[in-house]
């Protein structure tokens, strides 16, 4: 059984807001995303999976940022923003949770979130 993705509707409204507003980084965490993805589906477990844009978070949540992305500026390339995309591995129905989309200015109330919303799979999936 392959892995399968699961977005909240917190994401759903980040991804717009930050594909509109931010694009370049959009794209870079999505690209981070696809390389995860990619890498769990060979590992025998998420937690293996070991990359620099990856970032352990409480509740066995994994934050995935933009790391090897720029942001293209005439001839030079600059750094792009903080960005973090919160996930979580449900390994019983091998679902990766896309929690949240935020950047270093919304990174304590997206964890908060991303906490509850971990609880909330947790119980869903015990019941």
């Amino acid at each position: 059984m392959r892995w399968q993705l699961e977005a909240t509707e917190q994401f759903e409204r980040d991804a717009k807001r930050f594909a509109k507003k931010h694009g370049a980084e959009y794209l870079a965490v999505m690209e981070n995303l696809q390389k995860y993805l990619v890498s769990i589906e060979e590992s025998s477990h998420p937690k293996l999976v070991q990359f620099g844009f990856l970032h352990n978070e409480p509740k066995g949540i994994r934050a995935i940022d933009q790391a090897g992305g720029a942001l293209e500026s005439g001839d030079r390339r600059s750094k792009l923003r903080q960005t973090r995309l919160y996930t979580y591995a449900n390994l019983e129905f091998k679902t990766l949770h896309l929690l949240c989309l935020g950047d270093k200015t919304t990174q304590t109330k997206d964890i908060r979130y991303a906490v509850s919303a971990v609880n909330l799979i947790r119980g869903a999936s015990n019941g």
